[in-house]
């Protein structure tokens, strides 16, 4: 089996359609508008049976978490990044999730992050 990476923008650049076998977005906080526009690019370059996974901060996160951006445009729920893969793909688990993290004197916190995982049509 042989592995290949794309780094790219996707507000700039369409990827190639029903492509990529692979389609992960790691704690990509761009304004909802951007994310409406790279998402939907993101289903559309995986093939069919492919999957798209996505983990970022939730925008839960600044009222009942910690650490990540606080600014409410650069964040999103696991329900809007399904909304815009529905059209695309079968919807497998969306859910906010929590892990631990340390803040900067060493105490535990609890971070709050959107996780969607999906598989192309």
């Amino acid at each position: 089996m042989r592995l290949g990476t794309v780094h790219a923008d996707l507000t700039v650049r369409a990827p190639a359609e029903a492509t990529y076998d692979l389609a992960l977005i790691a704690y990509l906080q761009l304004p909802r508008p951007d994310m409406a526009h790279v998402l939907p690019r993101a289903a559309a370059a995986v093939r069919s049976g492919g999957t798209l996974l996505l983990v970022g901060h939730d925008a839960a996160n600044p009222a009942h978490g910690y650490g990540g951006p606080q600014d409410p445009r650069a964040l999103y729920t696991a329900a809007q990044v399904a909304d815009l893969w529905r059209p695309h793909a079968d919807i497998l688990r969306a859910d906010t999730v929590t892990r631990t993290v340390a803040d900067a004197d060493g105490i535990s916190r609890t971070a709050h992050d959107a996780l969607v995982h999906a598989v192309r049509r």
